[in-house]
């Protein structure tokens, strides 16, 4: 994986070198710049293909016309070569970035509909002068960009844009609204104002001074089929072990993150099936008794896997703050991307890919929010929506019919409030435009998709990797998995109260049978005493009501009632996780400002949080 950045018509080589350095951690092995006229790329690169120099970016084509920086894999490259070979092309090196180039040579933008795989990259025509940007269909790899009538700037990363001359850094209201309501922005907007994020499977192209962007693939639009439920599962566990045998090309060292639940284990027991070599598996936990650890040891054992497993506790929440915000560059609301900066860590001292489930939830129903969409509850739609809206994100406002304001009420307490002056986010709710509850679940899973899948999973999964320098793999977010669920009916994805019902089903013949049954318990920090006073410590260091004024974020009023009104002991599980989740948005927030706006943005991240008080 690696590292891009780039300029038209804004800053000299100096800026483009400054840009790169920012994000050496993404590609540690090599570096390189490009420059014609005003046009600059620059890349940082962590080898995996084709580990010797001729993989060296910014990539020419041999005549010269054409540039690349790219960061990614493209799965089919080897397939696609052949046929471009065929069709004339010779190729000089062993990378699915040269194939890249000769696509674009022979196919133009079409190109982008024959890439299989993770990819954002910049490609410099020069015969056109034209600049396409493209991501990738589901938004695995991140591109953010700066459009004015100075010019054009993009990168991987958010920070290396805080380096443009003239740009003040100020917060996106939008987008913060976004964060603190759904726990992640989703907004096509960064959280920096004037800077965007290229939506997945769309394309930006600069020519003449003029931005324009259109999509190449979107998410496909659920269209439920009727299906054998044998014959199903046969199909979608044949494509899952192609996939996964496709996502085995590496010439660097390879493993997988095991969290012992269905997702992270079927694709370890596939990859141990393919058996090339011992699978190396990662879990992270929170000590002996717990059940992540003794149900990724059960997988490990099945799948005669190298097994390592790496402990974490709220103790070391204060200290890795700061290091996973200045990663993250958005303040997400969940504690879990603490556990997987620990477990990527560790995981990098032994290999340089990883494959991870992400994906697998938003695809075949994997969230308890998802049962309450389930035809066979005896609700009225109507109430099932206020229901789902009530869980969906750590909403903090009640729902609007009678019936579900008693039923939220009693399963899962008073919401937590909001902070902040204008709460209503402007991102549309899951189920806006539903009007049917036939195929309400098929379309909360396509929003997901859309929506909270890339701009909070993969984000946060993206950032946590290549904090280390490790590449992660997202089998699950294949196109051909992707497009098969999308015509699945809900019916086969929850049955009888059981999630991912069929993807269960195909990956049952590969694994021990607790795990092939075992519930969705989620990867997610322990809530327990410590960890609440971790919270109460950092708020008193962070959110103090004259600190929280001077921000301009949050009401101070609000920010004291919600620290004040901290569910008791009798309060449901579900009470404390959105509290908790609350007040984590609230002091991420704050930490974020700190980083981003409070000071120039500083080439390696904050070593703990004294630095920013």
């Amino acid at each position: 994986m690696c590292g891009i950045v780039g300029t038209v018509k804004i800053g000299d080589l100096s800026l483009i070198e400054k840009m790169t350095e920012i994000m050496a951690y993404r590609g540690p092995d090599d570096f390189g710049f490009y420059q014609d006229g005003e046009v600059r790329l620059g890349h940082r690169r962590l080898s995996i293909l084709d580990l010797s120099i001729a993989g060296h970016q910014p990539m020419e084509s041999g005549d010269g016309r054409l540039a690349i920086v790219y960061n990614g894999e493209v799965y089919n490259f080897r397939q696609l070569r052949s046929e471009l070979e065929g069709l004339g092309h010779r190729f000089v090196t062993g990378t699915d970035t040269e194939t890249i180039l000769c696509a674009y040579q022979e196919f133009g933008l079409a190109c982008l509909e024959r890439l299989e795989g993770m990819f954002a990259f910049a490609l410099w025509d020069r015969h056109r002068r034209r600049l396409l940007l493209a991501r990738d269909r589901t938004g695995i790899k991140p591109l953010f960009y700066h459009s004015s009538d100075d010019g054009l700037a993009f990168a991987s990363e958010l920070k290396p844009l805080l380096c443009l001359p003239g740009l003040k850094p100020e917060v996106n209201r939008r987008a913060l609204r976004s964060a603190v309501r759904y726990a992640s922005n989703i907004e096509d907007e960064s959280m920096v104002a004037s800077i965007f994020k290229l939506p997945p499977g769309h394309w930006l192209v600069w020519q003449d001074g003029v931005c324009t962007t259109g999509a190449y693939w979107s998410h496909p639009y659920p269209a439920p089929e009727s299906w054998n439920e044998e014959t199903l599962a046969s199909e979608l566990r044949q494509r899952l072990q192609r996939v996964v045998h496709s996502h085995l090309i590496s010439d660097a060292p390879l493993g997988a993150a095991l969290s012992g639940g269905l997702d992270s284990s079927g694709i370890v027991a596939l990859m141990a099936q393919d058996g090339n070599t011992q699978v190396q598996t990662f879990t992270v936990g929170h000590g002996a008794d717990d059940p992540d650890l003794i149900n990724a040891r059960l997988v490990a054992e099945h799948c005669r896997t190298n097994h390592h497993e790496i402990l974490i506790s709220a103790e070391n929440v204060a200290d890795l703050l700061p290091r996973v915000v200045w990663h993250l560059e958005e303040p997400m609301g969940q504690m879990e991307a603490l556990q997987m900066y620990v477990n990527y860590r560790e995981a990098a001292r032994f290999v340089t890919v990883l494959l991870i489930g992400e994906g697998a939830d938003e695809c075949f129903a994997g969230y308890p929010r998802y049962k309450l969409l389930n035809p066979r509850w005896p609700l009225p739609l109507a109430v099932r929506k206020d229901l789902y809206e009530r869980v969906y994100m750590y909403a903090d406002a009640a729902p609007r019919t009678l019936p579900g304001k008693a039923l939220a009420r009693a399963f899962w307490g008073t919401p937590a409030g909001s902070p902040l002056r204008d709460p209503q986010p402007c991102a549309p709710m899951p189920l806006l435009d539903v009007d049917h509850s036939r195929h309400a679940l098929e379309r909360a899973l396509n929003h997901d998709q859309r929506t909270y899948l890339h701009h909070l999973a993969l984000k946060r999964a993206d950032a946590m990797g290549m904090a280390h320098s490790l590449e992660l793999r997202v089998p699950f977010l294949d196109r051909q998995i992707v497009e098969l669920a999308a015509r699945i009916p809900g019916t086969m994805m929850i049955r009888r109260a059981t999630e991912k019902y069929i993807l269960r089903r195909a990956l049952a013949p590969l694994l021990p049978a607790a795990i092939a049954g075992r519930r969705k318990r989620g990867f997610q920090m322990r809530f327990d005493p410590k960890l609440a006073a971790t919270l109460d410590d950092l708020c008193d260091l962070l959110l103090r009501p004259a600190d929280v004024r001077d921000r301009g974020f949050f009401e101070p009023d609000l920010v004291e009632a919600l620290r004040r009104n901290r569910p008791g002991r009798l309060a449901t599980g579900m009470a404390h996780k959105t509290w908790s989740y609350r007040i984590w948005a609230m002091l991420l927030c704050e930490v974020w400002a700190r980083i981003f706006l409070d000071r120039p943005i500083s080439p390696t991240p904050p070593s703990n949080l004294r630095e920013l008080l």
